[in-house]
């Protein structure tokens, strides 16, 4: 069902602003939304129970285009760590470090909407329209002269525009005595017209501030590409999906998550990113050499076995279930996430997409990790500094079901849902 919004108007982009002077401390934060005032309503505990660092996760990304705002208020290094954890967090987006806010309107709303919303303002200047549902007029700025010479549209003045008689006429064509002609600068600064050959003034590169010309390769200042998109290299910020088609063991999972290594640090800064070892504490007995060290986020679905098929205490609805992975800061949780499509016949799921074949198709093409299970599967994405790709991988398989522990799996699913795993 529809959100009411979505009849009043269509979302083409979403923005997300982060702050660079909070991003640190709300990143290791212990607090819940309900811990902040104002942040939900008294009523709602659902919503209270959100943690801050996931929801800041979750913001950034979900948006089209993020604005690391406060960046003068911000240090250097508050500004690097949050630009360069949200690109590690949304490399798709559009990124850019702003004061106050203050963007463009054509990067919010991107070129077509700006050229569209032009083309929608402006009059029809065609002579032979006859509809009548838009403006038509002969277009002139009717406060200055038209200088069309072929018009002759009586309502206005004619004259060879010249904005006012101080001001040089740079037209190379015009014979017109009662004006000067010269090849128009302001003269006070340099020319950067590269085809100019009039020796009456400077002609420079202009680099009073930056250069922002990617193709320029003058050595002579110094380039920089100010407002553009940027990630500060990233500090060393790498991503990487692990994946398997074979369900986790939950006690061995629970064995390795126990583990998980929490920073004593109460602000995400450059220390966490670039040393990140030293930023952890251990409870005694804890593997300080932890897999998980400089994980920043962490989400995505897993599949996990039944611990007992049969008797009072059995949960076979984990044969059926899809969990949530989910970890950012020093919160982490696995939740139920409904349940995995493949407990329905594909012609029952198609009739779930009627209206989006594309998504039904995309589900089978990416989803569908075997034919044997569906959708069952491992899919999680984990973002960090310095993250040791191996090491995390290693320590996941090692939580996965063996063979013949599958073996179990298919025998005994078989008996609960017959052929139809």
């Amino acid at each position: 069902m529809q959100h009411k919004a979505t009849t009043l108007a269509d979302i083409t982009r979403v923005v997300t602003v982060v702050d660079a002077c909070t991003f640190g401390t709300d990143w290791m934060t212990w607090n819940t939304a309900g811990d902040r005032d104002g942040w939900v309503d008294a009523a709602d505990d659902c919503s209270a129970q959100r943690k801050v660092p996931e929801l800041l996760a979750e913001q950034v990304e979900a948006a089209d285009l993020l604005l690391v705002n406060k960046i003068d208020m911000a240090g250097k290094e508050q500004v690097a760590v949050a630009s360069s954890v949200a690109r590690g967090l949304n490399k798709d987006a559009d990124l850019f470090e702003v004061e106050f806010g203050i963007i463009s309107p054509k990067e919010i709303l991107g070129d077509g909407i700006i050229k569209e919303k032009k083309k929608e303002d402006k009059s029809c200047s065609d002579p032979d329209c006859k509809d009548e549902t838009h403006d038509h007029s002969h277009s002139h700025d009717h406060d200055s002269a038209c200088a069309d010479p072929d018009c002759t549209d009586d309502s206005h003045e004619h004259s060879h525009s010249h904005e006012n008689e101080s001001s040089s006429c740079s037209d190379p064509k015009c014979t017109d005595d009662s004006h000067e002609h010269s090849h128009s600068h302001d003269h006070d600064s340099s020319c950067s017209d590269p085809d100019c050959t009039d020796t009456s003034h400077e002609h420079s590169h202009d680099h009073d501030s930056s250069c922002s010309d990617p193709d320029c390769t003058d050595t002579s200042h110094e380039h920089s590409h100010e407002h553009k998109k940027t990630s500060h290299d990233k500090l060393g910020i790498s991503n990487f999906v692990y994946k398997a088609a074979i369900p986790f063991s939950p006690g061995r999972l629970l064995g390795l998550l126990n583990q998980w290594p929490v920073p004593i640090k109460e602000d995400l800064n450059i220390e966490v990113l670039e040393t990140p070892k030293a930023v952890y504490q251990f409870q005694e007995g804890l593997d300080s050499d932890s897999p998980f060290i400089g994980v920043l986020r962490s989400k995505g679905f897993c599949w996990m076995a039944p611990t007992k098929w049969t008797g009072l205490a059995e949960d076979t609805w984990r044969h059926e279930t899809a969990n949530y992975w989910s970890h950012a800061g020093k919160h982490f949780g696995i939740q139920t996430a409904g349940k995995w499509w493949a407990t329905l016949p594909k012609d029952r799921m198609k009739g779930y997409f009627e209206g989006n074949m594309k998504e039904y198709d995309r589900i089978l093409r990416e989803d569908w990790a075997s034919e044997e299970f569906g959708d069952r599967r491992q899919e999680i994405v984990f973002i960090g500094a310095s993250i040791d790709q191996k090491a995390i991988t290693d320590a996941l398989n090692e939580c996965l079901l063996t063979d013949e522990e599958m073996a179990v799996y298919r025998k005994e699913a078989e008996k609960v849902y017959g052929a139809a795993l």
